[in-house]
């Protein structure tokens, strides 16, 4: 005879069978009536189980008969988007997909037309909810929309100009030097390029953002009073924890007896610690001295969330001052570390490239040592030439995020497809895949594999030469379609920091290069074929997602004076 438990737990399996196939039925119908291709997923993309095992459970989904995972598995894993790229689209035949799931429906794009009409359009909001772990130590501006948005951007916006972007410059120089210090130091030995890109990105940030100087070896001190961390090792822990400190549980990471939780739940309070100092320190100063119109970011944040210290129409929330410091370091320092390392991993595999690349530097320094040349002088043509095209392949093969995404909360909407007009139902999540779109074949050339690389074969893709106003084999320079390339968004939320990136990077690639090399390192009794075969593999299936496009394992190279 059945127990009452029995008969509660059945009564509870049956309520959720039949709940589960009445939303998969409405979603169902709403897909074919919106005109886009569909496939049915048995599991939700933001599903926050699914997002915790999906990478456990992959290698057995795998192993299921194609048939049966070839259609959704492709686009349902996070860490699998990049490596997928437009695969998971070529093989449904369409670029534009509908994921169909009893928790709702995603629309998978890598379209530019679709793409330009979502990124343009502002009824097409940020999925807050999806973006509010972000809000670790306050409001932000990227999980905000509407008038939070604009009174955020209000205020930031302004510390993004020509006066701060000659400040990134000349400290991104500077520590570029310091940065070649410690390589020469060590025999020229470059163990870990992305440890050491993280580290100079945080100094280029702290000094720009937050008019605090920093030095190569700041890491080696003892932390001051009132702290166990220095505000090197807070800083650079609490992004090594980010991961851990966005998805869990605010009273696990407080109680935890696991390291990992100790470790994370340390780093969080330290550097909160050091972000409340610094904006009591300006927030005294700014009381005691005569605004600037150039401002800090931390300077324009303080004034903005500080009563009495700015306008009463550019206020913001006391608490969105932390909350927006930690959001700027964290989107900046990963941009510029990620690339400046997939960069010169990518110079090293092709000295060729590297070369006239070198050249070109060589050309514009005309007799003076080339980190002398001003930003005014020196960044446009830089920009314009092989340091450019560099930066801009990287971001496409190595795209910032996997995905942008966007919602139609207000009403549903209609969007063009080549000729026809199709709907997008009220709140449906649209997912750019920045990835596939960087490798549509419609707007790309196709890849020829003349590496050791797996997919999505950036290696072999690696082609900066395009972005050259003429190629060495005579090409004309590459334009792609709007929408086809988005390494910084597009439209109305477009990354206000690109200008901000672009001036670093060119900065240390400019310092470097003028006066070294960059070479996979070779051991003696290896063989250079088999040394570039191992770091085309780590620049492929060796990369992995954490706030970033990351190597698992770092490709081991060396500086060579030229």
């Amino acid at each position: 005879m059945l127990t009452s438990v029995s008969i509660f737990a059945l009564s509870l399996l049956a309520f959720y069978s039949v709940s589960q196939y009445r939303s998969i039925r409405k979603h169902l119908q709403e897909a074919k009536q919106s005109g886009f291709k569909y496939v049915f997923s048995p599991v939700y993309f933001q599903s926050i189980p699914w997002i915790i095992l999906s990478e456990s459970l992959s290698p057995f989904i795998l192993k299921l008969p194609t048939a049966w995972t070839e259609s959704w598995f492709g686009l349902s894993v996070f860490g699998r988007l990049w490596h997928e790229g437009y695969s998971p689209f070529s093989k449904l035949g369409d670029d534009n997909i509908m994921m169909v799931s009893a928790s709702g429906n995603i629309l998978w794009t890598c379209d530019p037309e679709v793409i330009m009409q979502v990124m343009d359009h502002r009824e097409y909001a940020k999925p807050l909810e999806m973006l509010d772990m972000l809000n670790l130590y306050g409001p932000t501006i990227t999980a905000s929309e509407g008038d939070e948005y604009r009174a955020y951007r209000k205020v930031t916006y302004p510390s993004f100009n020509n006066s701060n972007h000659r400040l990134v410059w000349t400290e991104a120089i500077h520590q570029a030097q310091m940065m070649l210090g410690s390589w020469n130091a060590n025999d020229g030995q470059i163990s870990n390029l992305n440890k050491d890109a993280a580290k100079m990105a945080l100094h280029v940030i702290s000094m720009v953002f937050f008019d605090k100087k920093m030095h190569w070896t700041d890491d080696a001190k003892k932390a001051p009073p009132g702290h166990t961390l220095t505000y090197h090792a807070a800083l650079s822990s609490v992004l090594e924890y980010n991961s851990t400190l966005f998805m869990t549980p605010r009273p696990i990471i407080n109680y935890s007896p696991m390291k990992i939780h100790k470790l994370a739940k340390e780093a969080f309070v330290e550097w909160g610690k050091y972000m409340t100092e610094m904006r009591d320190e300006t927030a005294n100063s700014l009381k005691n001295s005569d605004p600037t119109e150039d401002g800090t970011l931390l300077e324009n944040l303080v004034k903005a969330g500080t009563q009495g210290l700015g306008p009463s129409e550019s206020s913001i929330p006391p608490e969105a001052i932390l909350g927006n410091m930690f959001i700027f370091i964290l989107a900046g320092h990963e941009t510029s570390s990620n690339t400046f390392t997939h960069a010169v991993s990518l110079l090293a595999c092709r000295p060729k490239f590297q070369k006239s690349l070198q050249a070109e530097i060589d050309a514009l320094s005309l007799g003076r040592s080339a980190h002398r040349r001003s930003y005014e002088e020196a960044f446009p043509k830089l920009m314009s030439g092989h340091v450019g095209a560099l930066m801009k392949e990287t971001l496409r093969l190595y795209t910032v995020v996997p995905f942008l995404p966007k919602i139609n909360n207000e009403r549903p909407q209609t969007l063009k497809v080549g000729q026809r007009t199709c709907t997008l139902p009220l709140k449906t999540l649209v997912m750019v895949n920045t990835s596939a779109t960087h490798r549509n074949p419609k707007h790309w050339p196709p890849v020829t594999k003349t590496a050791a690389d797996d997919a999505p074969f950036p290696v072999s893709s690696f082609a900066p030469e395009r972005w050259l106003d003429s190629s060495p084999e005579g090409e004309e320079k590459f334009n792609p379609v709007p929408g086809a390339y988005i390494p910084f968004a597009e439209g109305y939320r477009t990354c206000m920091g690109q200008h901000f990136a672009r001036a670093e990077f060119c900065a240390a690639i400019l310092t470097i290069f003028s006066e070294y090399s960059v070479e996979l390192h070779v051991e003696q009794g290896q063989k250079f074929e088999h040394v570039l075969q191992a770091a085309e593999q780590q620049l492929s299936s060796g990369v992995g997602f954490s706030m970033g496009l990351k190597m698992k394992k770092p490709v081991l190279l060396r500086l060579v004076r030229r």
